[in-house]
C-alpha cells in the first residue's frame, strides 16, 4: 500500500510527538526510582527516547494507513451523502449527549462516563444513517441541492446485467466509474435466475455471475443501493428515480426505459446500441452499392470505400472503376487499420479494357 505525499510527514510528526512524550516519561520514571544525584537518572530519557522512536514509527504508519483507507472510502461516497450524514450525525451526538447528561450528575462517575460515551456513539451513528437515508428531504430543508454525485456514476437495470457484453464493455474501458444496482433490480435478476424456464434461468444466473465478476475484478465499484422508492411500483420507474436522484446515467437495453429516462434529462448508455454501432456496415451475402475509385493490387480487382471508411476490394470488377456499382459482400476481415470487405459484382462480371469474351 502506497502512501500519499503527506504520508511521510504525518509519520514523522507522530513519531516526534511520541518521542518527546516517551523521553519525558522516561525521565520522570528514572528520577522516581533512582537516588537523588544518581547518574542512572540520565538512562531514563535515553530509554524513553528509543522506545518512543520505535513506537512512534509504528503508530505513525498505522495512522497513515487508516487515514489513507478512509480517504479512499470517502472519495467513493457522493457528496450529498457526506453532507446529509454529517448533519444527521451532529444531531445524533447532541441528542445522545442530552440523554446521557443526567448520568453525569450521579456520584458514580466511573459508570456515568461510559454510559454517556455509549449514548453519543450510538445516537451519532444512528443519526448518520438516518441522514443518508433521508438526504434529499434533509438537504432540501436547508435549501441545498442533493444531486451532487461522484464522477462516472451509472445505474444498471436488469436488461444490462443480463447482457453478456456488459463485462466486456467494462474490461475494454467503455464503461467506468461506480455501478449502482438497486435492490429491486437485484431481486428481478434473482427471480429470473430462479425461473422454471431453463433458458431464463441460465440468463439470470449468468447475470449474477457477471455482477460477481465485476466486483471481484475491481475494474469498477459495484454498489447495491438499498433505497427502494416505495412510491413507485414498476422496477423501471425505480431505476429512473434512482438515476434522477443521484444525477447518474442509466445503462440499459430496454428501449422504453431509455425513452422515459431521456425525456427526464437522464443520460442513457445502451450496450445494444454500442454493439450496433460497431457492427460491420455490410455482412457477407448482403448487396450494397459502392463507388469504385481505383484498380486493386491483383489483376481484375477494383477498390472502393463505404461511407464509414471501410475499404472494399471487389474481385473481377476492374471494368467498373469510376462507377457506382452494386456488389455482393463475400467476406469481412478485421485489420489493425479497420474493417476490410471483399466482394464480387452483383451482376455478370464486366470486361476490362483489353479483355475478350
Amino acid at each position: 500500500m502506497t502512501e500519499g505525499r503527506s504520508g511521510p510527514v504525518l509519520v514523522e510528526l507522530i513519531r516526534l510527538t511520541v518521542v518527546v512524550a516517551a523521553t519525558a516519561a522516561g525521565y520522570q520514571v528514572a528520577r522516581g526510582l533512582s537516588p537523588a544525584g544518581s547518574q542512572a537518572v540520565a538512562l531514563g530519557p535515553l530509554l524513553g527516547c528509543g522506545v518512543g522512536y520505535v513506537a512512534g514509527g509504528v503508530l505513525g504508519r498505522a495512522a497513515g494507513t487508516l487515514i489513507g483507507g478512509a480517504e479512499r472510502r470517502i472519495a467513493k461516497v457522493p457528496g450529498a451523502d457526506l453532507v446529509a450524514g454529517g448533519i444527521g450525525m451532529l444531531a445524533g451526538i447532541v441528542a445522545g449527549a442530552a440523554l446521557g447528561w443526567p448520568f453525569l450528575l450521579l456520584p458514580a462517575r466511573s459508570v456515568a462516563v461510559p454510559v454517556v460515551v455509549f449514548a453519543v456513539v450510538v445516537f451519532g451513528s444512528l443519526g448518520f444513517r438516518i441522514g443518508v437515508a433521508k438526504r434529499e428531504d434533509l438537504l432540501q430543508l436547508f435549501g441545498l441541492a442533493f444531486r451532487t454525485r461522484a464522477a462516472d456514476l451509472r445505474v444498471l437495470d436488469a436488461s444490462a446485467i443480463l447482457d453478456v457484453r456488459l463485462l466486456d464493455c467494462v474490461r475494454s474501458g467503455f464503461l467506468r466509474g461506480t455501478m449502482l444496482v438497486s435492490l429491486s433490480v437485484l431481486e428481478e435478476v434473482q427471480s429470473i435466475a430462479d425461473s422454471s424456464d431453463p433458458v431464463r434461468r441460465q440468463r439470470g444466473r449468468r447475470g449474477l455471475e457477471t455482477l460477481t465478476a465485476l466486483k471481484r475484478e475491481g475494474l469498477v465499484d459495484v454498489r447495491v443501493e438499498e433505497r427502494i422508492f416505495p412510491e413507485f411500483d414498476e422496477v423501471d420507474a425505480k431505476v429512473v428515480a434512482l438515476a434522477r436522484e443521484r444525477g447518474a446515467a442509466v445503462v440499459t437495453n430496454d428501449l422504453a426505459l431509455a425513452r422515459v429516462a431521456e425525456l427526464q434529462g437522464i443520460e442513457v448508455l445502451s450496450i445494444a446500441g454500442l454493439a450496433s454501432s460497431l457492427r460491420p456496415s455490410a455482412l457477407p451475402g448482403e448487396s450494397v452499392r459502392v463507388d469504385l475509385v481505383r484498380e486493386g493490387r491483383q489483376p481484375g480487382q477494383a477498390v472502393g470505400y463505404l461511407e464509414d471508411g471501410s475499404m472494399v476490394v471487389v474481385e473481377g470488377a476492374r471494368g467498373l472503376v469510376g462507377e457506382n456499382a452494386e456488389i455482393v459482400v463475400t467476406s469481412v476481415v478485421q485489420t489493425a487499420g479497420g474493417r476490410m470487405l471483399f466482394a464480387r459484382p452483383a451482376g455478370p462480371r464486366p470486361l476490362a479494357t483489353g479483355e475478350t469474351a
